[in-house]
């Protein structure tokens, strides 16, 4: 039971990739001072990267997704495809002096790309095409570190990596806790894709939809939009590995940010959608052989025991807790009472907290250390229940893979649609629009931003007093994490000079006494 709690919470290919990523890293800084000094020019420019922005009813947040765009490539060679729209996002676009591609019925975001390579020319003008979410906003430096990594023509693609915005006054406690879980959850998988994406190694198992940049040479050799696929970014990076187009690139330099779902109803539907995705992706391409896909494999394997192992767990603590909360009485069923006397040895407290919510909340200590958030440790606590939902997420998807049929049509999630404005007609399809440079929105200007200190007084407000609310359980970790460093110094000084003195008194080359080589070498018995 121990062994099992352990896997659930660190598995294998968190300290398989954890490992090649700090060699990696080793490789990393041992040939950047050489790359330094024999590095050629950057042979792509920001001229040569055409920016898409596929977007559904996104008037409410698209504004800033454009304006981080236009900071790293002319408006001329940002496009934003209003798919299906039916608020006003291709005005809004138009606004900012973008081209503006309209397209009724909605095609899914898979079939707006396809139809903007093919309406723009993308692969014949660019040749570097970076797809950007809606809600995405690309740093200034992207551009800067991530055009150097195609110079090399063995790679293809270039893999974002993510940062998720913190303002916890603008979350009720429920998504500051997603939130929170999204943050760890992107730090450790982004550390397993450092190591992914080494050059020896070349396993990633996905570029990310948010922000994530292709050569353009490589797109027409790409079936950009299946049938039958709920999303695109899943599909994009098995058909480079499958048809062997090029590497994927990744760099904790290149990075965007992009919100997460905030409310229970949309974080679970979005795991569901990229569960399905994934699962649509694998069974799409089938098995071949190859590192890619073995690894994949591996780690696929590796969610589906973890998801059942967890969902097992949820079940038989809620079987557990029938006890307590009918007094006793559920005891005099048969069946229940014997699978009350397999499941108590095995579901004590003492094993759940020392084997499973202990090293769970080790592991948010450590994502807290190293991005500097102290946030996470009071939201930490609650971790363990989010991951309930996505393993519930995880196996429905794979239950209804073979029944659900997709076709790729998306809908905003409730955050993003209720700050969209009034509605208006249904446009026409595939047009063009050009907006005039420097005209305002017509949703106004942008109000006042609250000054720093303000913004940082409330975040810090709203954080303390969902501390206090969770400090019950936080002082309780801390004394069994302390407890638990203790037993183990106390047994590692009892056991240190008992291991020493065994190995002295058993060194190589020690003679016992009073016993000669001959009598030692002598053979037993008669002579």
């Amino acid at each position: 039971m121990e062994w099992a709690l352990l896997f659930l919470v660190f598995g294998i290919n968190v300290p398989a990739w954890t490992m090649i990523a700090f060699l990696r890293r080793f490789d990393d800084n041992r040939r950047s001072a050489r790359q330094d000094a024999e590095a050629p020019p950057t042979r792509m420019r920001p001229d040569q990267v055409a920016v898409v922005i596929p977007a559904h009813d996104e008037e409410g947040g698209i504004a800033k997704s454009i304006t981080s765009a236009l900071r790293i490539v002319p408006a001329a060679n940002v496009h934003v495809l209003a798919d299906g729209c039916s608020d006003r996002t291709p005005e809004v676009a138009a606004a900012h002096g973008v081209r503006v591609l309209e397209i009724t019925p909605g095609r899914g975001k898979a079939g707006a790309i396809e139809a903007a390579i093919g309406h723009f020319d993308i692969t014949g003008r660019f040749a570097a095409l970076l797809i950007i979410d809606a809600d995405t906003e690309i740093d200034s430096d992207y551009l800067t570190h991530g055009l150097p990594l195609l110079d090399d023509p063995r790679y293809a693609a270039v893999a974002g990596c993510v940062h998720t915005p913190w303002d916890p006054q603008e979350h009720t406690f429920l998504g500051r806790l997603l939130i929170s879980y999204r943050a760890r959850l992107w730090t450790i998988m982004q550390w397993m894709r450092y190591g992914q994406s080494w050059r020896y190694i070349n396993v990633t198992p996905i570029v990310p939809g948010f922000a994530s940049m292709y050569r353009t040479s490589a797109l027409p050799h790409m079936d950009l939009n299946p049938p039958g696929l709920i999303i695109e970014d899943f599909n994009m990076t098995f058909e480079l590995h499958h048809k062997r187009l090029g590497k994927i690139a990744f760099s904790p330099a290149v990075h965007a940010t992009t919100d997460d779902p905030d409310n229970l109803r949309d974080y679970y539907r979005q795991v569901r959608r990229w569960a399905l995705g994934l699962w649509q992706t694998l069974r799409r391409h089938g098995a071949w052989f190859g590192r890619f896909w073995f690894a994949t494999a591996f780690f696929m394997l590796e969610i589906v025991t973890s998801s059942l192992i967890i969902l097992a767990l949820a079940c038989c603590g809620v079987l557990m807790a029938l006890v307590p909360l009918t007094a006793g009485w559920v005891l005099d069923w048969p069946v229940y009472r014997e699978v009350h006397s397999f499941l108590a040895p095995l579901m004590t407290p003492f094993n759940l907290v020392l084997f499973l919510f202990l090293p769970d909340y080790l592991i948010t200590c450590v994502v807290a250390a190293l991005r500097r958030r102290p946030s996470l440790l009071v939201y930490g606590v609650g971790f363990l229940l989010v991951r309930v939902v996505e393993a519930a997420a995880t196996m429905w998807t794979l239950y209804r893979l073979w029944r659900a049929q997709s076709s790729g049509i998306w809908t905003s999630p409730r955050r993003l649609a209720q700050a969209a404005g009034p509605e208006s007609g249904s446009p026409d399809p595939a047009t063009v629009s050009e907006g005039t440079p420097g005209a305002e929105s017509a949703a106004g200007p942008a109000p006042e931003p609250a000054p720093a200190g303000d913004s940082n007084a409330r975040t810090r407000r709203v954080v303390l007093l969902d501390a206090a609310a969770v400090l019950p359980v936080i002082a309780v970790v801390g004394l069994a994490l302390t407890g638990v460093l203790n037993v183990l110094l106390v047994a590692g000084l009892l056991l240190a000079p008992a291991l020493a003195t065994t190995t002295w008194r058993h060194r190589p080359g020690k003679r016992r006494a009073g016993v000669s080589p001959a009598t030692r070498d002598r053979p037993h018995g008669r002579v």
